[in-house]
């Protein structure tokens, strides 16, 4: 069976929750979200590709991302775009391995 940590660029499942804050505000902070044309303002929290943040509640369309030019996708070597819409790093890239057949 696949385990999650093999996705988890983030590290999140060694980090202690003071931890887990911590990066998360790092990963809010430096992220791209607001600028993409597919953001809605006043949706939160952003920083959609990391693990537990979940999808946007408002965004209805997805519009010319930004992920691939965003400063925490290279820092941590993301391979998906769409956090907003269609979940973080690690819940894209288990799904692509279950679909693939390697559960």
């Amino acid at each position: 069976m696949v385990k999650i940590s093999e996705f988890d660029n983030f590290g999140v499942e060694e980090l202690s929750k003071a931890e887990y804050d911590k990066m998360q505000a790092y990963v809010t902070k430096n992220c791209k979200c607001q600028t993409c044309p597919t953001y809605v303002k006043g949706d939160n929290p952003y920083g959609y590709c990391f693990p537990m943040v979940g999808t946007s509640k408002l965004i209805q369309r997805e519009k010319n991302c930004v992920c691939e030019s965003c400063p925490i996708y290279k820092e941590y070597e993301l391979t998906h775009t769409f956090y907003c819409t269609r979940c973080s790093q690690v819940c894209q890239a288990y799904k692509s391995e279950v679909a693939a057949g390697h559960e």
